[in-house]
């Protein structure tokens, strides 16, 4: 069963805040004091210079009340395109973007890890004991597990995410050096588009090889801008590997999306986008068909490391003994994101694209192509 979200009874955003470009910044204050919406002036944390970004907070009406940002932008492009023959300000609201993504293959699906021993994780291959020498991974999840956690009376299944994503790509490529900005919340697994932003771009700074995504948000009118800006900022130097999500078999709109919904930023390009499929190669349905798809990896009933404890799980307490079986293509795109790093480096110099198109020549490797006209892969 595909992991999938918390049902989405909050705002898809933050519900006072837009990020801005910077150059533009000025436009848009100018602009909410004529329409009388009062805000938080930016502070140093409101303003990333490597994104060219800044953040306005606290956005309220002269009477305190939250506004509506998409309206509230709509307002703020047509009275200054009135004003500058057509020209707009950029910006968009601060998103809300969830590890656990897409919606699995029935909505009221939980989605859940399934409790597993070490017996049911595959041996390490001997082949790759040196695989991924050199090569420097950067995940953006939740933190990783500290021994505080196992000791906590029962988390979130959302607290071992990031830990199940990095033993699926070290299983891959164990000599690989693994980073993890660990920002999104452990119990709810989710963090704003601009926090993830910028922990994307100190990943960068790292100077990482390969930037593994297993999150995204669905917003119809594209991706967020503080994302985006970032995917844009580190691209060509890393190659960003993200989930494709889990909503194939939606044919009607549940919670913002159906089968047909791009989601981000699995759907910028160049993003690698990965899908995921079974033991057998066969692409379950709740994994989307969907032009923008690159590649397919293995993501159903997969077996890795986990929370060593109780977890709570649809109001349930389950013990975990610190691995679990999960599908959903948050994992397909660790497995992928592994598989890259493994032949990346090495006595050929490869680097991560070189690896990556390397993959999908391989007619005997598990990452294929995806071919969207048949809804299959192909090597």
């Amino acid at each position: 069963m595909p992991e999938q979200p918390e049902p989405q009874t909050e705002a898809s955003s933050q519900p006072d805040q837009l990020v801005v470009d910077l150059q533009h910044l000025d436009v848009v204050k100018d602009e909410l004091s004529v329409l009388g919406v009062n805000f938080a002036e930016p502070i140093p944390d409101d303003q990333a210079l490597n994104l060219g970004l800044a953040r306005l907070r606290d956005l309220r009406t002269s009477s305190n009340e939250l506004l509506d940002l998409d309206d509230l932008m709509a307002e703020i492009r047509q009275q200054v395109g009135a004003k500058r023959d057509g020209w707009v300000p950029t910006m968009g609201t601060n998103r809300w973007v969830h590890t656990v993504i897409g919606a699995g293959h029935k909505p009221m699906d939980g989605g859940n890890p399934t409790p597993a021993t070490v017996a049911d994780v595959p041996e390490p291959d001997p082949a790759l004991a040196t695989a991924g020498t050199g090569v420097l991974i950067g995940i953006v999840d939740t933190p990783r597990l500290g021994p505080a956690a196992a000791s906590a009376k029962s988390l979130s299944k959302h607290a071992g995410h990031a830990t199940f994503v990095e033993s699926l790509i070290q299983r891959q490529a164990p000599n690989a050096t693994v980073e993890v900005e660990g920002v999104l919340d452990p119990e709810q697994g989710r963090a704003d588009s601009w926090d993830i932003a910028r922990a994307m771009m100190r990943l960068s700074d790292l100077g990482i090889d390969i930037l593994n995504l297993s999150l995204g948000t669905y917003v119809a009118a594209g991706p967020p801008l503080a994302i985006s800006r970032a995917i844009e900022r580190i691209t060509p130097k890393v190659l960003v590997v993200a989930a494709a999500g889990n909503h194939g078999e939606f044919g009607f709109l549940v919670r913002g999306r159906t089968r047909r919904s791009a989601i981000w930023p699995g759907a910028i390009p160049p993003v690698i986008a990965v899908g995921a499929v079974d033991d057998h190669g066969v692409r379950p349905p709740w994994s989307p068909d969907l032009t923008w798809i690159s590649c397919t990896a293995p993501g159903v009933d997969v077996a890795g490391s986990y929370i060593s404890g109780d977890v709570t799980l649809d109001g349930v307490v389950t013990p975990f003994s610190g691995f679990a079986r999960w599908s959903g293509t948050s994992f397909a795109a660790a497995h992928a994101s592994g598989a890259i790093a493994a032949r990346s480096g090495g006595s050929e110099q490869r680097t991560a694209r070189q690896a990556y198109d390397s993959l999908l020549a391989d007619p005997q490797g598990a990452v294929k192509r995806f071919d969207a006209t048949h809804g299959a892969t192909r090597a």
